[in-house]
């Protein structure tokens, strides 16, 4: 009998990360999921292990280089090297660059970007003894097209689409494919912090396809990403918006 694969998502106790947990246990990966919010992320293991899987919730800031570190090894040691890493942690306090304390701009950098970057490279590590992982960043449109009162989260998320391109060119030679997914405006708590349902729907009338995203959409291109069809990607950002050009 084959051996499940091990995934960590971050941020995995609500939104577009859970639906990546439940995606993945879905299609049999065991799943280790990351959060600094203990009932949610209690909650998505439960569901995982409810679709037939093995899962388990370990709380971890992932700016904190020795929590991450320490989590990592601890997934290593209970089920093995993980296959894949999905890095959704983030956060997002709304504030205008004027009104910014430069304390509110390193916690958005530390966590979006920091973290990304922190739990990649402590993963990969794991990776290259076993010649092989695929690795998954979660930007924004955001990262695009910009935010008022957002400049600390745009900037974030466009240094995730920057680093992604910069960790498959070091790590191909070994086997390490990294790529981002670009959500647009998706049905989370996210939006909802400036948005009403009446405003989030008005927005999805315009996007192309008539519709915000919905999180079970960007876990399935999260999951290609993930799996072998996708064996010859590497340092891609893939945009998934339903057309909009621009987020609103």
């Amino acid at each position: 009998m084959t051996e499940p694969l091990t995934l960590i998502v971050t941020g995995a106790a609500q939104g577009i990360g859970r639906a990546v947990a439940l995606r993945s246990a879905a299609d049999g990966v065991r799943v280790a999921v990351w959060d600094t919010h203990r009932d949610g992320g209690e909650e998505t293991a439960r569901l995982c292990r409810e679709a037939g899987v093995e899962s388990g919730f370990w709380r971890v800031d992932v700016g904190d280089e020795a929590q991450v570190k320490a989590a990592a090894a601890d997934v290593k040691r209970r089920w093995g090297t993980p296959y894949g890493l999905v890095n959704n942690a983030g956060i997002y306090p709304r504030a205008s660059a004027l009104e910014m304390d430069v304390a509110l701009w390193e916690q958005v950098l530390r966590v979006n970007l920091g973290g990304t970057f922190l739990c990649a490279r402590t993963v990969a590590k794991f990776m290259l003894e076993a010649g092989r992982g695929a690795i998954v960043n979660m930007a924004s449109g955001r990262a695009l097209a910009g935010a008022a009162r957002g400049a600390h989260y745009a900037s974030s998320k466009a240094g995730i689409v920057a680093l992604t391109k910069s960790l498959a060119l070091e790590w191909a030679p070994y086997g390490i494919r990294v790529n981002c997914v670009i959500p647009g405006i998706t049905d989370t708590a996210q939006p909802r912090g400036e948005m009403s349902d009446e405003q989030l729907y008005r927005v999805g009338s315009s996007i192309p396809l008539g519709r915000i995203g919905r999180p079970e959409d960007i876990a399935a291109v999260v999951a290609f990403l993930l799996g072998g069809d996708s064996s010859y990607m590497t340092g891609q950002s893939v945009a998934v918006n339903g057309g909009a050009i621009m987020i609103p």
